[in-house]
């Protein structure tokens, strides 16, 4: 069997070696902290005859973790059966087999994403008539119910720990939402981790289970988690006391978003006895480029001392230009492309890189003027395209009738000629009887409407009702087909 252990520095293999209890490594950038990570676990089960099954790897990304079971696959055997994932998927996991234990949720619950939210939001906002200011309502209570998801506030809570303006309005906005999701039996993404943190907090069986059967955690990119997130990393590791964490706080920048730097800083008082080791040679960049970053984050007020050194040349002088405007940088920048060209440089040679998608057209506009090809990274996800998130929403409808924003999202797509009135009506009746929306179109014969609407709802009823039968007797790529087929997609 290879010997990985032989591949590492000595600081790389003293983390990788340090197997039990609370650990924390210190990795800077490009000293080779996903080596560490994969190492240790292959480690784990090489060396230490640990079953994969009682492995679990927490990434900050979904292709970092397809990156960690790819190199782990070709390390140890059992890589299927650890868990090697994002936190969030993760929770989905466990939510998936535990979440009925919360009154008024089951296991087939939808997932619902910003764009789902902002629709939710936009009703709730319209049904309290606040129409003068709506859009900025909307862009607050986005926000406000995030940050407080993410650090375990309720909307009661929201509304006397906080001193925002129009707190009482926006406090019913959260609660209002809350429930919205609650009768779809859907969750957005911040509950994904809240949820799962209540649901191990409270049922002791549950977190039992998960927090004997993970022996050993680990965790990425440390630097970057939240409230929750620590609180869930407590709770699984409870029964062990086996946590690996590796991160960086000199590239904390989530900050907006719920993360907090005190995480992994005051990693020690959160995990008594803890280990702590530092990673500081550099494989990925010049010197010239580590003296400049160095002497940038030697400014910084809250970090753990380190100093980042590599063996590699000193590399190019770096140059920098400041522009008037983005016209400005994106012109000068291919036209120093434009010149490195012309002394024998490829076009594969250089990347821009830019800190918002909407700076890519000035760059765009340049290059084609240099006649210099390029290829734009980014735009939309595969499943955010319209079409994907409308056929989603029929599959969710399937597996979840209770999913009010996937019914009214589809229920006219393709166009089948129900308008805004029907929808309006399905509102009102859902709202007065508690149901949802989908069961107010079974009772679509006992609406105020015309014969011709109570028709085409009652039609698409039929369509859903008949693709759930198939549902449960064809496999999925069939149901695919017959729901692009029934529904004239």
């Amino acid at each position: 069997m290879k010997d990985y252990l032989a591949e590492l520095n000595e600081k790389q293999r003293e983390a990788v070696l340090d197997t039990e209890g609370y650990v924390l490594v210190f990795a800077g950038a490009g000293s080779g902290k996903t080596k560490v990570l994969t190492t240790r676990i292959a480690h784990l089960v090489n060396g230490c005859s640990v079953d994969p099954e009682n492995i679990l790897a927490i990434t900050f990304t979904n292709k970092a973790a397809d990156e960690m079971r790819e190199r782990l696959s070709y390390m140890v055997e059992g890589v299927s059966r650890m868990w090697v994932s994002t936190i969030h998927s993760m929770c989905v996991r466990i939510l998936r087999s535990s979440i009925d234990r919360i009154p008024g949720y089951n296991t087939n619950f939808s997932i619902y994403s910003e764009i789902d939210k902002t629709n939710v939001l936009k009703r709730i906002i319209a049904d309290l008539n606040i129409e003068a200011e709506k859009e900025k309502y909307l862009k607050n209570a986005k926000f406000y119910i995030s940050d407080s998801k993410n650090r375990n506030i309720s909307p009661e809570e929201f509304k006397l720990l906080t001193s925002v303006r129009d707190v009482s309005t926006y406090a019913q906005i959260f609660y209002e939402y809350n429930e919205v999701l609650k009768k779809s039996n859907a969750l957005d993404f911040d509950d994904l981790l809240v949820t799962t943190y209540h649901i191990l907090a409270s049922d002791k069986a549950v977190l039992d289970y998960y927090a004997n059967r993970f022996k050993y955690i680990h965790i990425d990119e440390f630097q970057d988690t939240n409230v929750i997130q620590l609180e869930i990393a407590k709770l699984l590791s409870s029964v062990h006391e086996n946590l690996f964490v590796v991160g960086d706080d000199d590239q904390s920048i989530y900050s907006w978003r719920g993360a907090e730097i005190k995480n992994i800083l005051e990693f020690h008082k959160n995990f008594r006895g803890s280990k702590i080791h530092k990673l500081e040679q550099n494989y990925r960049s010049t010197k010239r480029i580590l003296q400049l970053a160095n002497s940038i984050i030697a400014s910084n007020s809250e970090r753990s001392p380190k100093e980042l050194w590599t063996e590699n040349p000193e590399g190019a002088k770096i140059e920098v230009k400041v522009g008037e405007n983005e016209n400005d940088e994106a012109s000068y920048t291919a036209f120093q492309i434009k010149n490195m060209l012309s002394k024998g440089a490829k076009p594969c040679d250089f990347a821009i890189l830019m800190r918002i998608n909407a700076l890519s057209r000035a760059y765009e506009q340049e290059l084609t003027k240099y006649n210099i090809p390029y290829k734009v990274f980014g735009g939309f996800k595969f499943f955010e395209r319209k079409e994907i998130k409308d056929l989603t929403a029929y599959f969710r409808i399937l597996t979840n009738p209770l999913d009010n924003e996937s019914v009214l999202r589809v229920i006219n797509v393709p166009k089948r000629g129900i308008g805004e009135k029907t929808v309006q009506a399905l509102l009102n009746y859902s709202a007065q009887y508690d149901l949802s929306v989908f069961d107010a179109i079974v009772d679509a014969n006992s609406l105020d409407l015309s014969a011709g609407a109570r028709g085409k709802l009652n039609e698409f009823r039929r369509m859903i009702n008949a693709l759930t039968v198939e549902c449960a007797t064809k496999p999925l790529t069939d149901i695919f087909a017959s729901v692009i087929e029934k529904t004239g997609f």
